[in-house]
């Protein structure tokens, strides 16, 4: 079913060789629009929400480009910047949670390792949650 539906999509003379090396430079040029809308470091949420909604366009064979994304981008901007702050609060309580817990913390070993096992939860939820942005 996968391959009848893979060769449907293709274009005639065009092979999937050169689909698939479509897509790799379509996500090497969306990397680069999330780094540029990430520098300011509060906006990376609504830049990776926007990357992801031009690239689930592009494997929708839709039409979107530079202004699409922009204006995706945007739109996730006006809360995502909240997002993107928590995000830099929850770095610094780890971090505070390490350097206590290099200090001599009586527990110390386990509290980082929860610690940092809840940031890494934390970024992948962020991250599911900006790809499933709408």
């Amino acid at each position: 079913m996968t391959e009848a539906r893979a060769k449907a999509r293709t274009r005639p003379g065009e092979s999937r060789f050169a689909q698939g090396f479509a897509l790799f430079a379509e996500c090497l040029l969306t990397g680069v629009w999330i780094a540029v809308a990430a520098l300011p470091l509060v906006t990376y949420p609504a830049a990776f929400a926007a990357g992801a909604r031009h690239l689930g366009r592009r494997m929708a064979h839709e039409r979107g480009g530079w202004r699409e994304f922009v204006a995706d981008f945007r739109a996730a901007v006006r809360r995502g910047w909240l997002v993107g702050v928590a995000g830099w609060v929850a770095l610094a309580v780890v971090w505070v949670d390490v350097r206590a817990v290099r200090d001599g913390l009586p527990g110390g070993p386990l509290v980082g390792a929860v610690g940092v096992l809840a940031l890494i939860g934390a970024v992948v939820a962020g991250l599911r949650a900006a790809a499933d942005w709408r």
